[in-house]
């Protein structure tokens, strides 16, 4: 990832970022009682993560920055585009518009079939038939923080026992309205807020390397202290079973609605891809973009998390919220899938699933899972477009993507 903090207003599209790539070691010097300047905390449009800036490695003790969501003439939001019809799935040389193919977000229409799904084998199929086989229902992975390796302090707590599985712990139980988790990893940097009122969050990691991850507490205004500190070493035992864990962006357990709704959906399908196939057509078809959460966001409604259950009960949501529900159910099923923020073409910072699969195949009639590994299946876009056959085409062409952070 680029070594600095991201900013809408200074980022230019970038490359798709592989994160299983080896961590540098990082020095991290002793505990300061202020966060400097230059290692501003900043809250994205969607994330609430940032990206390392170039004097990280200098920590002083002047105050940091606080950013609200910014834009650009050069960048361009769901929101920004949802006057719009399209997306282009044309050349890439240009993006020119006519009634059939424009530059796209309405992405709020809604499909009218709400009762069906297609079943990955060129043919749509009642969800909520009956089960057709006795299928053995896949066993959750739920996260723990066991205490054995951890940092606590009187305001925080860090635990990174189960790091080589993907994922850390952090809690903040001080008295200041903010507080953040910062993640580094080598050049890598994640910025997370925390709930706070000592709750127990859990959070993903980036792949094998050197850790150091700080818990930092508002002080006031822009000025932040360092409420904790943990340095480890990581080496992930499955870069697809971390992508299992349930975390602070796609939360559930086993009493989940969006689980029982997956395991409804997926009652009857034995392979992956007929799963990924139900579980993609529910959503694509049942909900839709909610564009006045939309303009919340991109207006300065900082630190916004997607709750699966709740856009699963209320039929809409932000492309934020689409991702977190599919990972939600994929991975409720077993199927490895994260989280992408980035751009997708033309500039719109945009959220996406990326899903795990040793199969190929057909998920909708237009969108073939052509990868034996990571597949994007971009379900906000998909729901949004009336020319479906251009749509899968679109989503298919991974250069039409580029990642920033993955959950």
């Amino acid at each position: 990832m680029k070594n600095r903090i991201h900013n809408a207003s200074t980022l230019l599209l970038c490359a798709a970022v592989l994160m299983f790539s080896s961590c540098s070691k990082t020095n991290t010097g002793t505990t300061e009682t202020e966060v400097a300047a230059d290692t501003s905390i900043t809250s994205t449009v969607l994330t609430s993560i940032t990206e390392i800036t170039a004097a990280e490695t200098e920590e002083t003790t002047s105050e940091p920055t606080e950013t609200a969501s910014q834009t650009s003439s050069e960048k361009r939001t769901e929101t920004e585009i949802s006057s719009e019809t399209e997306i282009s799935t044309g050349s890439t040389a240009g993006t020119e518009e006519t009634d059939e193919n424009t530059a796209a977000a309405t992405i709020s229409a809604i499909l009218t079939e709400a009762n069906t799904t297609f079943s990955g084998n060129a043919e749509k199929t009642e969800t909520n038939a009956a089960p057709k086989a006795n299928i053995k229902p896949y066993v959750i992975k739920m996260p723990s923080a066991d205490g054995k390796k951890a940092e606590k302090t009187d305001t925080a707590l860090i635990d990174y026992s189960n790091a080589d599985d993907g994922y850390i712990a952090a809690a903040y139980s001080g008295k200041s309205e903010k507080a953040k988790l910062r993640v580094l990893c080598g050049k890598t940097q994640y910025d997370h807020d925390l709930s706070g009122s000592g709750t127990t969050e859990f959070f993903p990691l980036m792949g094998s390397g050197s850790y150091t991850v700080r818990v930092y507490e508002q002080l006031s205004g822009k000025s932040y202290s360092l409420a904790a500190e943990a340095s480890f070493e990581v080496k992930i035992k499955s870069e697809t079973d971390m992508y299992l864990f349930p975390n602070k962006y796609s939360d559930f357990d086993k009493n989940s609605d969006c689980v029982k709704k997956a395991s409804q959906l997926c009652s009857d399908k034995s392979g992956t891809v007929d799963k990924i196939a139900a579980v993609f057509g529910y959503v694509t078809e049942n909900i839709s973009y909610d564009k006045e959460l939309a303009k919340k966001v991109t207006n300065g409604l900082t630190g916004y998390t997607p709750d699966p259950d709740r856009t699963l009960k209320n039929g809409k949501g932000i492309c934020f919220d689409y991702a977190s529900l599919m990972t939600a159910m994929c991975r409720s099923q077993g199927i490895p899938s994260r989280i992408v923020v980035g751009y997708a073409k033309e500039n719109i910072y945009h959220a996406w699933n990326e899903i795990y699969t040793e199969e190929t195949g057909w998920i909708t009639p237009e969108l073939f899972l052509k990868n034996k590994g990571y597949n994007i299946a971009d379900a906000t876009f998909y729901s949004g477009q009336k020319n479906k056959k251009k749509i899968g085409e679109y989503i298919s062409d991974s250069s039409n993507y580029s990642a920033l952070y993955r959950y």
